[in-house]
């Protein structure tokens, strides 16, 4: 697998969408800035409820790094800016746990009890701040800049919100009630990867994302995430958002880790 293939694993979930769409037309300003003083107070309030977050999830995996992958059912938190904990489930207890911090990267594969630890994602595989990506994702945790909503532009029914941050080229299609439809990052030289988020539920008073499309538009992954309950833990301790991996785990290579996450399978 390419390091270009292995960024756009990673950087999954972590980005975003916007699928072909016509000729786009340039919103009316007062429209943009009804949308996006929406968008601002729904984002806020994402935010706070993404700082301490558990949910159960059904996730599908397909693309040409794992194959298609069955149904897999999942347990998420979040820790707010940047961190979250990803542990996947089996019959037989937990088959995959997976941690992100900052710039750091973690994962067990308890099964064959063997595990991954980049302290520095950035360079081994080209994924800046993989657990802020990641919150960012799950929450739809988009901001754009104040000026980039005056080149707003209407793509079908979404106002499509388009800025550079560090290098990168992200965009959002935002929707009348302020509710992100779409997400799209695009990094020079790496993945372009895509988010699509479907549908919406309450949490603690606040829409929250409940289904979300993660993909890259080279093929590599694609992730499908229905989130079933979401509800913040009675004790959010910084504990809950990190990997536990035993002492005598075998440390392997991303490469290594992902052959044997595509041989789970069947568990």
């Amino acid at each position: 697998m390419t390091r270009r293939a292995a960024s756009a694993a990673l950087a999954l979930g972590l980005l975003a969408a916007a699928g072909c769409a016509p000729r786009a037309v340039r919103a009316p300003a007062l429209d943009a800035s009804s949308v996006a003083e929406r968008h601002a107070a729904a984002l806020a309030a994402r935010r706070a409820v993404g700082e301490a977050l558990d949910a159960e999830a059904r996730v599908w995996v397909g693309g040409s790094a794992f194959g298609e992958l069955p149904a897999v059912s999942a347990v998420l938190a979040l820790g707010g800016p940047d961190a979250c904990r990803l542990r996947v489930q089996s019959l037989f207890g937990t088959a995959l746990d997976v941690a992100a911090r900052g710039d750091s990267l973690e994962a067990f594969v308890p099964p064959r009890r063997l595990a991954l630890r980049l302290p520095a994602a950035a360079a081994r595989l080209g994924v800046r701040d993989p657990g802020g990506l990641a919150v960012r994702v799950w929450s739809a945790g988009w901001e754009p800049p104040r000026a980039a909503w005056a080149a707003a532009a209407w793509r079908d029914s979404l106002l499509e919100v388009t800025w550079l941050e560090d290098g990168d080229t992200l965009s959002v299609g935002v929707g009348i009630s302020g509710l992100p439809g779409t997400a799209r990052l695009a990094r020079p030289g790496g993945p372009v990867v895509r988010a699509a988020y479907r549908r919406w539920q309450p949490v603690e008073g606040t829409a929250w994302p409940s289904r979300v499309d993660f993909e890259d538009e080279a093929g590599t992954v694609r992730i499908t995430c229905r989130v079933d309950r979401a509800r913040r833990p009675a004790r959010p301790d910084r504990a809950r958002l990190v990997a536990r991996i035993p002492d005598d785990a075998e440390v392997l290579e991303w490469d290594d880790l992902r052959r044997a996450i595509a041989r789970l399978g069947g568990l």
